[in-house]
């Protein structure tokens, strides 16, 4: 996938380049921001974003119409305090009668990777200095989560000593490339005649056998028509 997704980046901007010679008009841009997980739980509550962003290439189909091609990748880092939230470590002393239990979650980043076709339509009556759009498109995601190591350590005192035990748990991840789509809208801030900010907040949902991914990516960038 990540060969895949830079051919498919070299080739969005090999068409850039030509195009943009012939005067088409065409826009690229780059992007950068948050993302919410949403499902699967364990993806939704135990992962927090630590970084990514994406770079996109639009074609104008009409005023008000754009193709946009786009290339994503945000990486992923355990939220320990989401993990431990999910395991009653107070139940356990209580039922065991242990002087302490200790849980320390750790795991390897996961990631999500897209590779998307969209189209952007911006109402034509609303165009100014801010012009609203909306956004939909389908593509190939690639999922890896991570599976995440719970180390579990009790103290059961005995006879006046203290004895240790460590129980190695784990919370399965895996790895899967399948079809998603994603829908949202967003607004584009005319700064000159080549350049746009914008805001974007989507849906996107893969369309995976097992691991059903959803997330909500908050994102913003710079637009450079060409």
């Amino acid at each position: 996938m990540k060969r895949i997704s830079i051919l498919f980046l070299l080739l969005l901007l090999a068409m850039a380049t030509g195009n943009a010679q012939q005067g088409s008009g065409i826009e690229v841009s780059v992007s950068s921001g948050v993302v919410f997980p949403s499902s699967p739980m364990t993806f939704a509550d135990y992962w927090n974003v630590q970084y990514g962003g994406g770079l996109q290439v639009g074609f104008p189909l009409s005023q008000s119409t754009t193709l946009v091609g786009s290339v994503e990748h945000y990486q992923f880092k355990l939220n320990q305090d989401g993990v431990t939230k999910g395991f009653d470590t107070q139940y356990m002393r209580d039922i065991w009668v242990f002087n302490r239990v200790s849980l320390i979650p750790s795991a390897d980043p996961s990631s999500v990777t897209t590779l998307s076709a969209n189209v952007r339509v911006a109402p034509s009556k609303l165009s100014g200095m801010l012009s609203p759009y909306f956004i939909g498109g389908v593509g190939v995601m690639r999922f890896s989560l991570s599976e995440i190591k719970l180390p579990t350590t009790s103290v059961l005192p005995i006879n006046g000593s203290d004895i240790s035990m460590t129980a190695q748990q784990t919370i399965t991840g895996g790895v899967q490339t399948a079809a998603f789509f994603q829908f949202g809208m967003g607004i584009d801030v005319r700064l000159t005649q080549s350049f746009d900010l914008f805001v974007e907040a989507r849906y996107a949902s893969g369309l995976t056998s097992g691991l059903h991914t959803a997330y909500v990516p908050i994102t913003g960038g710079l637009k450079l028509r060409l």
